[in-house]
């Protein structure tokens, strides 16, 4: 494989951290070498592939972990889910997490690039099909219980936000879940963006298969949002919206068909935010320090700070209100250059999420000089 693939077991830290997110690393599978998601994590980890594979795998298992919650609230479980459809799937992030409680021949996938239905068709043994620019050119035989759409409509301008919509929504059951994250209005930070459509639309994106006029970056009310949804349902679907609700990042929201039973309303467990905003490698020691923050309503995160691999402080959490200031100090001769340093924030039980990580290496004399990526 080329250097730029990874296989979770070449790496005994990487073997482990996936172990300790859900069990044996190996029946992952690898990481394809053109894996976008990868790649860019690579790029923006300074090129160190243990840190991008941590990365890579704990936002997997962060999408996982919340489709579980919705299928859960709908289905009681994966166990009454018929047909799921991951759409735009890429190279199988969230997939290879969703096969081991869904049978693969209950899953499709579909994506525009031809190699990466192969490869999800070949490594998972799931149905595939590859996706067409043209939303009016995407067809499927079957109809769905549950379609995913990561990452996909926060890419779109507005006439094919509204036009996939629209179909994703007519491939589902009545009764089914149509989940799908965007960029919200808070992660543009520009005074002069021109909100007055509810949209944002930069012809810019981290993919270089596809025109950036098409498929660029988008950001989006949740006004923006319920008409859209009202508009590709005809006023019958009902929607729940959640901001930064997939991986901590992202608004995520999930449109339901009729007819729905009744049912209490949704509600998600979020991974914490945060970031690191303070950095200093000192003659003696090392300074990190930055903020976390739980969902609404939740506790305070507890923040750990790891080495290497192994834990080497931890920051109490569960104090008022969700916010908190966290602060490390650490020896020079703790960590090497290439030791991969990361600090991790939990807020509910099992619900954690990377703030900042990366290798000392890069910011040392005689490199250039950058921020540690989170």
């Amino acid at each position: 494989m080329p250097p730029t693939g990874f296989d979770p077991r070449s790496n005994p830290r990487v073997d482990a951290y996936v172990r300790q997110l859900a069990g044996d690393a190996g029946i992952f599978g690898v990481i394809h070498p053109a894996d976008e998601m990868y790649l860019y994590s690579l790029q923006s980890l300074k090129g160190c592939g243990e840190a991008a594979a941590i990365l890579y795998y704990l936002k997997g298992r962060q999408i996982f972990l919340t489709v579980e919650e919705v299928v859960r609230w709908r289905f009681g479980g994966f166990s009454a889910v018929a047909s799921f459809l991951d759409f735009a799937s890429g190279f199988g992030r969230f997939t290879r997490f969703l096969v081991r409680e869904l049978s693969a021949t209950r899953v499709s996938i579909s994506e525009i690039d031809p190699v990466a239905v192969e490869f999800q068709k070949d490594a998972f043994g799931v149905k595939g099909l590859v996706s067409d620019a043209d939303p009016g050119g995407f067809g499927l035989p079957d109809a769905f219980d549950v379609i995913l759409a990561s990452s996909f409509f926060s890419h779109l301008p507005a006439p094919a936000f509204q036009a996939w919509l629209r179909r994703l929504y007519g491939l589902l059951r009545p009764g089914g879940l149509l989940l799908f994250s965007v960029h919200g209005k808070a992660l543009l930070a520009e005074s002069a963006a021109d909100w007055s459509e509810g949209i944002v639309f930069r012809a810019e994106s981290e993919t270089t298969r596809l025109d950036p006029r098409d498929y660029g970056t988008s950001y989006v009310t949740e006004e923006f949002v319920r008409r859209a949804v009202g508009e590709a349902t005809k006023g019958k679907g009902s929607m729940s919206g959640f901001p930064f609700g997939f991986c901590a990042q992202q608004d995520l929201y999930v449109v339901s068909r009729p007819s729905v039973p009744a049912l209490s309303p949704l509600t998600l467990r979020r991974f914490p935010r945060g970031e690191l905003d303070r950095f200093e490698i000192r003659e003696e020691d090392v300074l990190v320090e930055g903020w976390a923050e739980g969902g609404p309503g939740e506790r305070s995160p507890e923040v750990r700070l790891f080495i290497g691999g192994a834990r080497a402080a931890r920051s109490q959490g569960g104090g008022p209100g969700p916010a908190r200031r966290w602060s490390f100090t650490f020896g020079r001769s703790a960590a090497s250059p290439d030791d991969v340093v990361r600090v991790e924030a939990e807020g509910e039980p099992g619900f954690s999420n990377i703030v900042a990580m990366g290798t000392l290496r890069p910011f040392l004399p005689g490199a250039s000089s950058a921020v540690p990526s989170d």
